[in-house]
């Protein structure tokens, strides 16, 4: 059931991802499913799904360019309710089963399992990218404010050494990687890890890297999103070296 629906998300992407990436270009707020483009039964699609932050309305994170706290039970970007229910939910109570049910101090993520969860962060950093795209820059805490910056997306603002172009076309890039049905190439940028921290943990970089902590299933996923290595050493000690930085 899983590969018919992932397979529907492919071509809905084939067919209308240029549509979904020239509307957004047009005008940022546009409300459209930022999948498939459509307009009917549009949903709120959560940017983390809320099983994997437990539901905790408290949860929280910051933008880096202006500390501004954002809850992740409202942080949501406009999806059909086909590509939210049918497809997104499906994949993700696949993944909430397979991470449930695996113990990795005695066996292992088969690889087409191991596809499916970078399919699943790869969505994850498109909808950020597709939320930074639409968020205004707000006033920053106890700062001072430059009105004419109000109405610039938070993704511009982050990345002010590229061009819009540049950004544009990443966020194009981004929405293409959905459509790729084999992620073989990717496997060995996925750094997986048996956590028994307590507490949820998230952080990313748009277009480089994200890592997600689940602590109810007591694994951890570091994935470069552009980045590959010759071994999954060489990806673990790149890994380990952001997540020192961060803890």
């Amino acid at each position: 059931m899983i590969e018919q629906r992932l397979t529907t998300l492919r071509k809905k992407i084939r067919l209308n991802g240029k549509h979904v990436i020239d509307t957004l270009l047009s005008n940022h707020f546009a409300n459209i499913c930022v999948i498939c483009g459509s307009t009917e039964d549009l949903t709120k699609e959560h940017v983390i799904p809320k099983w994997v932050f437990e539901n905790n309305p408290k949860g929280y994170f910051s933008t880096e360019i202006n500390g501004i706290n954002q809850k992740y039970s409202k942080t949501t970007i406009p999806t059909c309710s086909e590509c939210n229910s049918y497809i997104l939910s499906a994949l993700e109570r696949y993944l909430e089963i397979i991470f449930r049910q695996i113990e990795l101090d005695e066996n292992y993520f088969d690889d087409a399992d191991i596809e499916k969860i970078i399919l699943w962060l790869e969505f994850i950093d498109y909808k950020f990218q597709v939320l930074n795209f639409r968020r205004k820059l707000k006033k920053p805490k106890d700062s001072k404010f430059i009105p004419f910056l109000a109405d610039i997306p938070i993704s511009i603002m982050q990345k002010m050494d590229a061009s819009p172009h540049k950004i544009f076309s990443n966020l194009r890039n981004a929405l293409k990687k959905l459509s790729i049905k084999s992620k073989a190439n990717k496997v060995i940028s996925l750094v997986i890890y048996i956590t028994t921290n307590k507490s949820y943990h998230f952080f990313h970089k748009t277009n480089e890297f994200i890592f997600i902590e689940l602590p109810k299933h007591q694994i951890a996923f570091f994935y470069f999103i552009n980045q590959n290595f010759n071994s999954k050493k060489e990806a673990s000690i790149a890994a380990k070296k952001l997540i020192k930085k961060v803890y």
